[in-house]
């Protein structure tokens, strides 16, 4: 019994310094069935870098920006924006592609409901994601926040349903506004 207890020891070892030096020589690592491939299921569809242009208004404030770099934009008189507007408006149009909703009320869920408190119509601000098109490929109306202030109100231009994402998309797409308007 003693002699077994001695040799578990040193079989152990031999075990996994076998099984180390069998990943050397076929050049595999193991793999973590753990770890889940990223996939990005925001409402822009397309990947974000195809996004060529983008036009924000807020009430009567409006600004179009060209992408003229990975994070460089320019208004369409091709004055640039800056590294800080830059910054925010490839993040925001990021964001689009990454951030899911957290919610959608339907269509059927809205009779009887008082929108007005979502502050969609008029809504607080615009986003208009261009392609190499005339014709934007995602026109998004954010609203209020929800009642818990982590949400925010969203709806899709020509679409009825109302979608609840992550107040962050919205507040990086009021900042890209903000710095847009400085220049």
């Amino acid at each position: 019994m003693i002699g077994w207890r001695r040799l578990a020891v040193p079989a152990t070892a031999i075990a996994a310094l076998a099984f180390l030096g069998g990943m050397v020589l076929s050049g595999s690592q193991p793999v973590l069935r753990q770890n889940v491939k990223f996939e990005a299921k925001g409402l822009l569809e397309m990947p974000p870098e195809q996004i060529r242009r983008v036009e924000l208004s807020r009430g009567a404030e409006r600004i179009m920006a060209v992408r003229t770099g990975e994070k460089r934009w320019a208004m369409p008189n091709g004055t640039d924006l800056g590294e800080e507007a830059g910054k925010r408006l490839s993040m925001a149009v990021q964001m689009m592609h990454t951030s899911a909703p957290a919610n959608e009320i339907s269509a059927a869920e809205l009779p009887g409901v008082d929108v007005a408190a979502f502050e969609l119509d008029p809504p607080r601000f615009v986003a208009r994601l261009y392609a190499d098109g005339p014709t934007p490929v995602l026109a998004a109306q954010f609203g209020a926040y929800n009642p818990d202030g982590f949400l925010q109100y969203m709806r899709i231009e020509g679409e009825p349903r109302i979608h609840l994402l992550s107040k962050f998309v919205g507040e990086e797409w009021t900042e890209a506004l903000n710095r847009s308007l400085q220049r």
